[in-house]
């Protein structure tokens, strides 16, 4: 964490500036003679080496020592600015939803430090201390529904354990699982929820004091909508059925529907998320290019026109504070958005899943974000942010993610009016991926992260209450490189959060077995192709397979009981054909090819492709 200032402005002047100073104090440091100093105990150095006798030695022990020290303060403000380095090192791309917001741009470490790249069209921003105390009052846990419907009775039982977590709402991201009718029927799945099941998670919501913001998409992410071919000619890129065409005549009437929609079903909420997050292929179509041409507009200036169209509409028509995602506000220069008033309709979300939190998100963006927007949002992830094919969480990785962020808040709570954080869960990378990391499995995250924002603990202690109130028959495990057993915990859904653990296991171990070199050796597909290998390797590097492929046939049918449980047969069916049986289909034919080769008592001489050569 680097200890300036809230947003300096001129961070790369100071940092020189502030180098020469030190220099020249060093070396006046150096040159002076005796200091009239307290004569303190002297302490033990452990990276002094000296040898040489008092003698020797041009100013007297008492001025070392605090020569020391300053040095020691010196190098840890070099070593505070290394760290962002470190971080820039480690950055990884961030999954959130679709597609990926552009990491090509290596920040430097001037925009860690809060460098203002546009100055130009940036502008001094005075900025109001605001009360810390209120700070982060909500707690919202992201529900992403995509294609994946949990459940009534699921929610039943989940909305009190997230109330006792600490969470005080919900961000509702139904997708295509919302119960849409009229002339947008087609844009619900066939297993989506009906009217009546919407108004029962609301009053269960309300039971439990959770607060319901629903999340509608806008203009990127559009996909269950464009991929029909009734909405097809309202694709930005006619290939590409993600980004909503903001200058169609077709498009307002189509989101206003869909708002309309959503809003009645959803009477007395506070807020309404519009997305808008990843708006690539942005003013890429004929249409949109002639209106750039036409209004003398750029490519930002069309994405604050839409958003803006839909914010209005929202908060004129249904008085609700429409919430966006903020990764399109970050290229936007601070004139722009004053210019056209954005903030008085949004309120922003600012999401980061990854590790480097301070690198991606300078000082300057907090400040312009500041000065722009009413309320601020940020955005951590508790599972669904790894790999689109993940099917288990590593708390360790989220746990860091919210320590991250933490450190940002206590740096900018003086000064930013956080409204509350987020905590995303996401199911599927967008609506044409397979599913990630389901929800029951990840409450143990969700729990853990929780109690670390509200008491910044994850230690030992921490970590047992946690396992406590989740009922688990031993502690928690937070790394995936050791996990050793699955965990029984007892709490709504655990019976799949024991599942994930068992294959997570079963997987590892299947594939400790297939490195073995015996069977890197001499069960290769070539080997299996022409039937010829050593038996003894071959029981030797496998000897392990039945016992694996009974596991899995048992673990198959634990999965579909415990996935049964949290949804419908269609998402249990996707799950298991995704995460289960390509597995288990491998050690069948893996099993019946060993087979022959251990029962082959007679080898051919070789080579073994005359014939294929000849015909070559």
């Amino acid at each position: 964490m680097i200890a300036t200032k809230m947003f300096p402005r001129r961070n790369a002047r100071m940092v020189t500036m502030g180098g020469a100073m030190i220099v020249v104090l060093l070396l006046v440091y150096k040159m002076s003679g005796s200091l009239n100093l307290p004569e303190p105990e002297l302490a033990t150095r452990s990276k002094i080496t000296r040898s040489d006798g008092p003698s020797l030695l041009t100013q007297s022990p008492e001025h070392l020592k605090k020569q020391k020290e300053y040095e020691s303060r010196i190098l840890a403000n070099i070593q505070k600015m290394t760290a962002h380095k470190e971080l820039q090192r480690k950055m990884s791309r961030d999954p959130k939803g679709i597609i990926l917001h552009n990491t090509n741009k290596v920040p430097s470490l001037l925009d860690g430090l809060g460098r203002v790249n546009d100055l130009d069209q940036q502008e001094s921003v005075a900025l109001k201390p605001v009360d810390a105390e209120s700070q982060l009052k909500h707690k919202i846990v992201h529900l992403d529904l995509k294609g994946a419907p949990p459940k009534l009775e699921y929610y039943k039982k989940l909305f009190p354990l997230l109330h006792s977590f600490g969470a005080t709402g919900l961000l509702i991201e139904y997708e295509d699982m919302f119960p849409y009718w009229g002339k947008l029927e087609s844009l619900s799945a066939k297993n989506a929820y009906g009217k009546g099941d919407i108004a029962d998670i609301m009053e269960m919501a309300k039971k439990n004091n959770l607060i319901v913001i629903p999340l509608i998409q806008t203009f990127g992410h559009m996909e269950h909508v464009l991929k029909l071919q009734d909405f097809a000619e309202l694709r930005e890129v006619p290939n590409y059925p993600q980004v909503i065409c903001p200058t169609n005549d077709k498009t307002m009437p189509l989101i206003k529907m869909m708002v309309d929609q959503m809003l009645e079903l959803h009477p007395g909420i506070d807020w309404l998320h519009i997305g808008s997050d990843e708006v690539y292929n942005l003013g890429e179509c004929m249409r949109c290019q002639r209106y750039l041409i036409d209004q003398k507009f750029g490519k930002s200036d069309l994405f604050l026109h839409h958003v803006k169209r839909v914010a209005e509409y929202v908060k004129k028509n249904y008085d609700v504070q429409p919430i966006m995602w903020d990764d399109e506000f970050r290229k936007i220069p601070l004139r722009a958005l004053q210019e056209t008033k954005v903030g008085d309709l949004v309120e922003v979300m600012i999401w980061k899943y990854s590790s480097g939190i301070m690198v991606d998100l300078r000082s300057d963006i907090w400040e312009k974000y500041s000065s722009i927007f009413n309320g601020l949002w940020i955005a951590s992830a508790f599972k669904g942010a790894a790999n689109p094919e993940s099917y288990i969480t590593n708390i360790n990785d989220r746990l860091n993610n919210h320590k991250e962020w933490m450190e940002v808040f206590d740096m900018y709570k003086a000064t930013i009016p956080f409204r509350g954080i987020t905590l995303t869960g996401w199911q599927r990378f967008d609506h044409f991926a397979i599913l990630c990391e389901l929800l029951p499995q990840a409450v143990p995250s969700l729990a853990v992260n929780l109690m670390y924002i509200a008491e910044r603990k994850a230690d030992h202690g921490a970590l047992a209450r946690v396992g406590d109130a989740l009922k688990c028959n031993s502690f928690l495990n937070l790394d995936l490189q050791y996990l050793e057993f699955a965990n029984k915990c007892d709490y709504p859904g655990s019976a799949v959060y024991e599942v994930t653990q068992k294959l997570y296991i079963l997987k590892r171990d299947i594939s400790t077995m297939l490195k073995n070199p015996h069977a890197t050796g001499w069960v290769t597909d070539y080997n299996i192709e022409h039937n010829f290998a050593s038996p003894q390797h071959v029981e030797q590097g496998l000897q392990d397979l039945s016992m694996l492929l009974f596991d899995y046939r048992k673990l198959m049918t634990e999965a579909e009981t415990a996935l049964s449980d949290v949804y419908d047969e269609f998402t249990v069916r996707e799950w298991i054909s995704v995460n289960v049986r390509p597995t288990y289909s491998k050690l069948q034919k893996l099993l019946a090819a060993t087979t022959k080769l251990q029962e082959t008592k007679h080898w051919p001489r070789r080579p073994f492709d005359t014939e294929q050569i000849k015909e070559l």
